[in-house]
């Protein structure tokens, strides 16, 4: 059986009057909950992060949190009640477990549908701040303004289905179709039959049909399209390893493990892009 944490985010009897640590998230510590507010720390990249929420409100894009205001050098966010799975063995170049919840169709369904619906919110955004952690540049002509970190990690699941993505100061400039392809790698997921196993599946299912069903509810037309954008995404991945909080044998194993992910992509891309 496959031992899975799931961080309660709303925990019920913690009073509005008393800061309640939280759980750190993999790369921002010294979170904490107020009441219905999130408070934490802010960084240099945080003044465009909370343009682009405000731009995600009026937007009407009810997956991300409001950005209220700061607290000193705290940003205030409101709270997003639900689940976020977390598997307390993770570390950069192995793979997440997942509860059963995170692991569904339907979930799969409704994530796919929450990023399409945060593509189409923030199409037409203008940034006038453009301080992004890893990507410090405005938006390409065919980029949008993205999250920068999809995956059941940064997500928040009511009923056993996605509601909302949190921990947004990886936000930046991105190909929507790579980042579909990002969000695609770490919800379908993508991975060999035993990495599965390992993220909680019992039989391996068929990753194949599950990425159809990903890009086709995301509304995708042209479903190989996304293939080269899976080989994208992971170069991606492999240069923010150097902001990654580890040392240097961790960020060594962390591309190695990159590495034979774009091994094994290329040896399944033909059955992928089916």
């Amino acid at each position: 059986m496959v031992a899975v944490h799931t961080r309660r985010v709303n925990p019920g009897r913690s009073s509005p009057e008393r800061e309640v640590p939280l759980p750190a998230g993999r790369m921002t510590q010294g979170i904490s909950r107020l009441g219905g507010h999130l408070l934490r720390p802010t960084g240099p990249w945080s003044g465009a992060v909370h343009e682009y929420l405000r731009y995600l409100e009026t937007a009407g894009f009810d997956g991300a949190p409001r950005f209220l205001g700061l607290d000193g050098d705290r940003e205030i966010l409101t709270f997003i009640d639900g689940d976020v799975p977390v598997d307390p063995d993770w570390r950069p170049g192995t793979v997440q477990r997942l509860p059963d919840y995170a692991r569904s169709e339907a979930a799969l369904v409704t994530t796919a549908m929450l990023v399409r619906q945060l593509h189409d919110a923030a199409r037409g955004f203008p940034p006038a701040d453009t301080e992004y952690r890893f990507v410090p540049r405005p938006p390409r002509a065919d980029e949008i303004v993205s999250h920068g970190d999809l995956g059941p990690w940064n997500t928040v699941y009511r009923n056993g289905l996605p509601v909302g993505f949190i921990d947004w100061d990886a936000s930046g400039p991105v190909d929507p179709l790579v980042d579909l392809a990002a969000a695609a790698w770490e919800f379908v997921p993508l991975a060999p039959p035993e990495q599965l196993r390992a993220a909680g599946f019992g039989p391996a299912p068929d990753i194949a049909a599950r990425l159809r069903l990903f890009v086709g509810a995301y509304g995708l037309d042209d479903r190989s399209a996304v293939v080269p954008a899976l080989q994208q995404c992971r170069l991606l991945a492999a240069e923010r390893i150097k902001h990654a909080p580890v040392d240097a044998a961790e960020a060594a194993e962390a591309l190695e493990h990159l590495a034979r992910e774009l091994r094994w992509l290329h040896s399944v891309s033909s059955q992928l892009s089916r």
